[in-house]
């Protein structure tokens, strides 16, 4: 029988019973029989039949399925070296990067993705040696490279409290600075605004989230700096009208 004894993004330490049953025992836990327990304080995560504990603290730890944000860091005959922010560097081949074929003897692949460009992917493997493949097909702007705009990195744990339910966090956001932001399941997220102001503004709010992500009140006091700041850049002549967003269901 399946049965599941915790929430998804419980905060849970390390020896609690998560599930029992045919489920799979994804990072941070541990099998006994068909239960699973965590094995770090952190948060509960279940996707399909995976239940898994996302740490509070330290690196990012790449999961089969996540789309995450990356930096090349070198350029290979047949793949990129990228940087995803954890523990060991990721790899992206040639395959999993283009559509079609092409020919690697004739071809630059810096002219796809050169080193510095950053990239938004999926993690496709995840093995017990610590190798990690990527993939960028189907991704959202085929991946990248994500031109111009800044990057910032917060906590991996706190990715589910900056989307929100349904996403209403990170689109209040978005629609308050009328700027395009990708969260990388990684922590890293990238932000792109009309203007350097905005950008700022967004990202000040993406940090507040990371730094208060367990307090109450949360959306509000989030929605409140925003606005009082965008009145500001309207005094300022930096922007012209400052956008409405209804209120938020704050937890």
């Amino acid at each position: 029988m399946k049965k599941i004894f915790v929430k998804n993004r419980e905060l849970v330490v390390p020896g609690t019973l998560l599930a029992q049953g045919p489920f799979k025992n994804g990072r941070g836990t541990f099998k006994e029989g068909n239960r699973i327990y965590s094995t770090v304080i952190g948060l509960v995560r279940i996707s399909n039949d995976t239940v898994s504990v996302v740490p509070l603290e330290g690196p990012y730890i790449p999961e089969v399925g996540d789309n995450v944000i990356g930096k090349i860091v070198d350029v290979k005959f047949s793949n990129w070296v990228v940087d995803i922010g954890a523990p060991y560097q990721a790899t992206l081949r040639v395959q999993d990067a283009v559509e079609g074929k092409i020919d690697i003897l004739k071809t630059d692949l810096r002219k796809i993705f050169d080193i510095g460009d950053i990239i938004y992917a999926k993690v496709k493997a995840f093995n017990e040696i610590n190798q990690i493949d990527l993939t960028t097909k189907g991704m959202p702007f085929n991946g990248g490279p994500l031109k111009g705009g800044q990057l910032v990195k917060i906590t991996p744990s706190k990715v589910p409290r900056l989307i929100g339910k349904g996403g209403s966090m990170i689109n209040m956001i978005k629609q308050l600075t009328n700027t395009r932001i990708i969260v990388g399941q990684n922590g890293w997220v990238w932000v792109s605004g009309r203007n350097e102001e905005l950008e700022k503004l967004a990202i000040e709010a993406i940090l507040k989230v990371d730094r208060e992500s367990h307090t109450q009140g949360l959306t509000d006091r989030v929605r409140e700096m925003v606005i009082k700041r965008l009145h500001e850049l309207k005094e300022q002549g930096i922007i012209e009208e400052v956008p409405q967003t209804g209120e938020g269901e704050e937890k």
